[in-house]
């Protein structure tokens, strides 16, 4: 019960607020800095601000682990514990101090009017925290979510790809389930990660390309521009392969493919940016895509939803056409970027 996080802060914040308290005395010269003045103000801490606060706490959370929950008795457990305290201090400074009168009916107004800021302040800050804590863990369950969502999606995907091939060469098919296994187990693995290294993520890629080879053969092209200082980055999982998979699907019946996954470090208004790029000489996005800013297949959908949690986090759709590729041609662009 102790541990709780509530009892390190409250001993620090109650500490300061009786040391300003003694400061203010001093410098408005209703007290010295002397022995007495220092004695007076262990009592106060400790007889007033700490030890009944702490037994207020954890009176309040032993009562709510038994499922006791209720505003007004708290609050009266608190005022109480202050209304003793303040008694308790009262006498012991009589006892110390001989010009020390007792403060009578001051003592209960006294535990009133600080046991009621003090509970509704640490009510609010906890419910604050609560808020925080709740709107942390729906965050998490919408990205699981999604998770389970893309892995059945790229699963049957990539089994489709297999069976375009399995009888007129099983040897190659068993070699690509071998590879499909490899990506699944790392799919499960990291299920409940929110990060892995972009070597990781480019590792997995590969072994999802290899795949992919295997069925288009020369006719899928891939290169990687990524420099070895950002290989140990941390990136969401799974984070490459939509993007790569949706750039094979509209354009499996070109000629020839070349997909560049480039990968670089930015400065965006004093903030570094992780900048991932993914481009091809394919058909390029249709002017829908581009005006709506989200791709039309599940894959893409969730990693746009995905990166738009993280700080940072948006992904860009563009259209790059060049001199190489045909009037037909435009060559989709995949941006993604997210706070480093």
């Amino acid at each position: 019960m102790l541990r709780q996080p509530f009892f390190k802060y409250s001993f620090f914040i109650l500490l300061l607020v009786d040391l300003m308290f003694t400061a203010g005395l001093i410098i408005s010269g209703v007290s010295s800095v002397s022995l007495e003045t220092l004695l007076a103000t262990s009592i106060w801490f400790v007889c007033f601000y700490w030890l009944p606060v702490w037994f207020a706490a954890y009176s309040i959370l032993t009562l709510r682990s038994r499922g006791i929950e209720n505003t007004f008795f708290e609050w009266s457990i608190a005022v109480c514990c202050l209304t003793i305290g303040l008694s308790l201090t009262d006498h012991l400074l009589s006892l110390a101090f001989d010009s020390t009168s007792f403060m009578g009916s001051f003592v209960f107004w006294g535990g009133l009017s600080w046991g009621t800021p003090i509970y509704f302040i640490t009510r609010y800050i906890e419910s604050r925290g609560r808020i925080s804590r709740e709107k942390k863990a729906r965050k998490q369950a919408q990205l699981q979510t999604l998770r389970y969502q893309l892995n059945p999606h790229f699963m049957f995907n990539s089994l489709n790809t297999i069976s375009a091939y399995i009888h007129s060469n099983p040897n190659l098919a068993d070699e690509v389930l071998h590879e499909l296994a490899d990506i699944l187990r790392y799919s499960l693995d990291t299920g409940e990660e929110s990060s892995v290294s972009l070597q990781q993520e480019v590792t997995i890629i590969n072994k999802y390309l290899n795949i992919e080879k295997a069925r288009f053969g020369e006719r899928l092209i891939v290169n990687f521009s990524i420099p070895k200082e950002l290989l140990s980055i941390q990136v969401p999982p799974l984070i490459l392969q939509p993007i790569v998979e949706n750039a094979i699907k509209h354009n499996a019946k070109e000629t020839q493919l070349e997909i560049n996954i480039k990968v670089e470090e930015a400065s965006q208004k004093s903030q570094k940016i992780l900048k991932i790029a993914i481009s091809d000489n394919g058909i390029g996005f249709s002017n829908d895509v581009l005006e709506k800013g989200v791709g039309t297949g599940v894959g893409m959908k969730n990693l746009q939803l995905r990166v738009q949690q993280l700080p940072q986090g948006k992904v860009i759709l563009r259209n790059s056409p060049c001199e190489e590729l045909t009037e037909n041609n435009h060559g989709a662009t995949v941006i993604v970027e997210m706070a480093l």
